[in-house]
């Protein structure tokens, strides 16, 4: 039977905030629990995108957890270590420890829910993150890759230009503030990238990350475009089982400082792919 999957978002939808983990990096948490009167077999874990990313897209993916558990799902949206309201400073924050944080939230909505079988939906850094955290997580049974970062370079050359347009947009109330030597922050677009945050995004490449097939995979690109797609058929090179989904839909949900547009096509088809995986 499928879910009916309805665009708008009422207030009435539960949330539950809480802080979880294990202090001095406790992480903040919103828990949806499910609003259908019959509860799905698994739970949900939303990967957020960092920096400025996370603060464009942190209404979609409120957006998606809302939908998801109108249609049965117990969902977890949390922020990583040093990011949104969790413990911690952005700048103390790294790959491994954010990849860490997905184990710690895989293991608290398992609890939540009383359901063992998680699915991961990332977006940007974030479902690079997811795809690093489900390789020895045997619990992870499904991800969802909303526009993965696959090359570290570029994904920095990309915010070295989003900052650029920034200041430019802001240039008479914002300095630009720069390094002043190895281990400085730089910042960009209000987040400082240390220089072992830098080492370990340019490290970033997901040509040798390979799942278990028995991990079902979508990466979703919203974007016709030949480098996008090219990209991402190099995921399925490598994990055979993956399949591949172009959805055009609404300009760059994480990039847009003025304009909140919402991919309705893009969270009906996530919501509808993890729903038939119950089926």
């Amino acid at each position: 039977m499928q879910t009916k999957i309805h665009d708008t978002v009422d207030v009435r939808d539960e949330v539950v905030p809480f802080y979880f983990g294990t202090s001095p990096q406790r992480l903040y948490g919103c828990h949806h629990p499910p609003q259908a009167s019959r509860g799905k077999s698994s739970a949900v874990v939303l990967c957020p995108a960092i920096g400025q990313e996370y603060n464009q897209s942190h209404r979609v993916i409120y957006q998606l957890a809302v939908l998801l558990s109108r249609a049965g799902f117990h969902v977890l949206r949390f922020d990583y270590f040093g990011c949104g309201d969790s413990e911690g400073e952005f700048e103390q924050g790294s790959i491994v420890q954010w990849t860490k944080d997905i184990h710690t939230a895989v293991g608290e909505i398992q609890v939540r829910s009383g359901q063992p079988r998680v699915y991961l939906i990332g977006l940007r850094m974030g479902a690079t993150l997811a795809m690093q955290a489900a390789v020895d997580c045997c619990h992870v049974k499904g991800i969802c890759l909303w526009e993965p970062v696959l090359c570290g370079n570029r994904y920095l050359q990309e915010l070295a230009e989003s900052h650029l347009v920034f200041l430019d947009e802001w240039r008479h109330k914002i300095k630009q503030t720069r390094g002043t030597g190895e281990g400085s922050p730089e910042e960009f677009t209000g987040y400082p990238l240390t220089y072992e945050m830098r080492r370990e995004m340019e490290a970033i490449n997901t040509d040798h990350i390979k799942l278990s097939s028995g991990i079902r995979l979508l990466a979703v690109t919203n974007y016709d475009e030949l480098g996008c797609v090219s990209d991402l058929d190099r995921i399925k090179e490598i994990n055979p089982h993956a399949k591949i989904q172009v959805i055009p839909d609404q300009t760059k949900v994480w990039k847009e400082f003025y304009r909140r547009l919402t991919p309705h096509k893009t969270l009906r088809h996530i919501v509808k792919w993890i729903d038939n995986l119950q089926a």
